[in-house]
């Protein structure tokens, strides 16, 4: 039985974004695609040493784990997403490859989850030389020379940071939770995926506040005069009273 790519379930349709997305692509779906500045842009691009301009821009859609080729609209000033990679890309994601949100494992660009500490090395010098070379390799003709990948890559975060949209597509997870004489299910906000962009949307503290309380059961408010106080009965009277 032939496997499937994400893309072949996908029924895509071009659409168009203002920024790039961050570094944030699982190890796992990362295949031949590298973040790098090429041309004084900083993005995903993948190496394609048989065409023209060797380096292609590419964008993750976190929605259908799926690679796509862009291209710069300059009138507009916006990226076009016209298609999902194709074979020459090397970044086809198969359906069985899938994930989901909390077992991706490692993401690109943020250090391991269980560090290890590297053993002395007596060539210490060539791995200093390596890391220069890895440095240079990942940096192709930009425009800004004197930055890093990783202090442009910081930058550009900085700048696409923006206001959320009102439509956002979120992932949530269920969380038991125990109250005094009751059991109930609560929906916990694990991540938020812009549906037009297919970018990952961080989360927002106040949101996740908002979400909490209304999916709490409701709780009646104390009573304004203080402390509650039993309703006064009238006395009883007993026979030998009379």
């Amino acid at each position: 039985m032939a496997r499937l790519t994400t893309q072949e379930c996908w029924a895509f349709a071009p659409y168009a974004i203002e920024d790039r997305g961050d570094r944030n692509v699982p190890l796992i779906y990362l295949k031949e695609a590298r973040w790098r500045t090429v041309r004084g842009s900083t993005g995903y691009f993948v190496n394609i040493p048989t065409r023209p301009s060797q380096y292609y821009p590419v964008e993750f859609n976190h929605i259908y784990v799926c690679w796509c080729e862009i291209t710069w609209n300059a009138p507009e000033a916006v990226w076009n997403v016209v298609r999902p990679t194709g074979p020459d890309y090397r970044c086809d994601i198969f359906e069985d490859e899938v994930q989901t949100s909390g077992n991706v494992g490692a993401i690109d660009g943020q250090p391991p989850l269980n560090p290890r500490t590297p053993a002395p090395s007596t060539d210490s010098q060539e791995e200093e030389d390596g890391h220069e070379s890895d440095h240079s390799e990942d940096t192709i003709e930009s425009e800004q020379p004197g930055n890093t990948t990783e202090e442009e890559g910081l930058a550009n975060l900085a700048e696409s940071i923006h206001i959320n949209p009102p439509e956002m597509a979120t992932i949530t997870e269920p969380v038991e939770v125990m109250t005094e004489g009751a059991t109930y299910l609560r929906w916990e906000l694990v991540e938020e995926i812009n549906p037009q962009t297919g970018h990952r949307i961080h989360r927002n503290e106040d949101d996740e506040a908002a979400l909490r309380r209304a999916q709490e059961p409701d709780r009646p408010d104390p009573p304004s005069g203080g402390p509650e106080q039993l309703l006064e009965l009238p006395p009883i009277r007993l026979p030998q009273d009379n």
